[in-house]
């Protein structure tokens, strides 16, 4: 599991999401996209990477809050993995 440097909310239900993931980061391509859970046994949704920063192993998610699975993911907070 990664986890999340920095979360904002754009306008509402859209959260931008910064995610701790060097191996990711160093590969990714902005419009590549990546498997997201918010837990565990959580559904894995499939979210288009907006960018990624290799120095400081992040990369960057933007999604909308419209099910049950997006709103769980939105409800997590910087430092969760």
């Amino acid at each position: 599991m990664y986890r999340i440097t920095e979360k904002q909310e754009i306008p509402p239900n859209v959260k931008m999401f910064k995610v701790y993931a060097p191996a990711v980061s160093r590969k990714a391509e902005s419009g590549q996209f990546v498997i997201i859970r918010s837990h565990e046994r959580g559904e894995r949704i499939p979210i288009t990477m907006a960018g990624s920063d290799p120095d400081e192993g992040t990369v960057t998610i933007y999604f909308a809050e419209v099910g049950v699975s997006s709103k769980e993911l939105g409800a997590l907070g910087e430092g969760d993995k």
